[in-house]
């Protein structure tokens, strides 16, 4: 295994595990004040993934951004 995809799969996992952890932070955030005003567990759930999901968004965006710039960036340095 070269060099590049070496590198390029150890981005893979930071990207994910970036992912999952701002995923896990902001559904705990949405999820803790739903639950405590009377929702049931998986209610609340639903109602902070629905009261989250452009935030979710915007960082699989751009953690599939990074990816490729990375990729990119491996693609063209020497």
């Amino acid at each position: 295994m070269d060099d590049k995809s070496k590198k390029l799969k150890r981005m893979v996992v930071w990207t994910i595990a970036i992912f999952a952890a701002i995923f896990a932070v902001v559904m705990a955030v949405l999820w803790i004040p739903l639950y405590n005003a009377g929702a049931s567990a998986f209610g609340a759930v639903g109602q902070a993934f629905a009261a989250g999901w452009v935030i979710f968004l915007v960082v699989a965006v751009l953690c599939i951004a990074a990816y490729f710039g990375y990729k990119y960036y491996l693609n063209t340095k020497k």
